[in-house]
């Protein structure tokens, strides 16, 4: 028999060192995955204000924008509060932090907003800060 084959010692060999290449990728998915969760977050974030400001101009109604720390969660409602329109929980890994300016305001019909500010959030290790600016109901998020 002429017939050459790896010895038991070799493919364990292999198999090492495999499992360590692929260790490599398994550590580095973490700060990944924390990464996109925190760019999820702030789109979602971003979606839901430009919606509320859509909303009060095409309902021609005031839309209340309020920001709850210690529930971690924001609410968008109309009507003196009687229509929900969003009502999100943050994600866990995204806390609201008591340093901002201000906790809620109000889009009016032509989509102005009544107050300006700061809230800032932490997301994992980072700190995100969303902006919101007198007049047109301009806003941004900055990381």
């Amino acid at each position: 028999n002429e017939e050459q084959g790896f010895t038991l010692i070799e493919m364990l060999i292999v198999i090492l060192v495999m499992t360590i290449v692929a260790s490599f990728g398994f550590i580095n998915i973490k700060p990944l995955w924390t990464t996109v969760k925190k760019h999820l977050f702030i789109n979602q974030l971003q979606v839901d204000l430009y919606y509320a400001q859509t909303y009060a101009i095409t309902k021609q109604t005031n839309v209340y924008v309020q920001f709850y720390e210690r529930a971690n969660r924001y609410m968008m409602t109309d009507n003196q509060h009687q229509h929900l329109i969003v009502d999100r929980k943050l994600p866990e890994n995204v806390d609201m932090l008591s340093e901002g300016t201000f906790s809620s305001y109000t889009i009016n019909p032509d989509g102005n907003v009544t107050n300006f500010g700061t809230i800032y959030f932490r997301a994992g290790e980072e700190q995100v800060k969303l902006v919101v600016n007198i007049g047109r109901g301009r806003f941004y998020v900055q990381e």
